[in-house]
């Protein structure tokens, strides 16, 4: 199942949903009325995209507040320094020339 829908003009590529006919096509509905199917997802797109064109619609754009990238890389460093204190000491070399064993 395959489903590319933009609600507000009403268009999307579909394949094998409710909505069109379980034979493997991709196809391209506008207001629920199959425009056109297509074998291969990329030519289904090329037209999509040339509706969408063809619309004006141009998405709204979205706003994230996002986190302080400051605070976020600190609390990384916090993180990063904790590992390697707790896990360093097990990984340190020991024995080696000389000494008792050592060869």
């Amino acid at each position: 199942m395959y489903k590319h829908y933009i609600p507000e003009i009403k268009l999307s590529i579909e394949k094998n949903t409710e909505n069109v006919p379980d034979d493997g096509r991709f196809y391209v509905i506008k207001d629920g009325n199959i425009i056109q199917s297509f074998r291969s997802k990329k030519h289904a797109e090329e037209r999509f995209k040339q509706l969408v064109k063809e619309s004006g619609f141009k998405p709204e754009r979205q706003h994230y507040k996002r986190a302080n990238p400051s605070d976020e890389t600190v609390e990384r460093n916090l993180i990063a320094k904790a590992i390697f204190w707790a896990e360093g000491p097990k990984y340190k070399k020991k024995g080696g020339r000389g000494g008792r064993g050592g060869v």
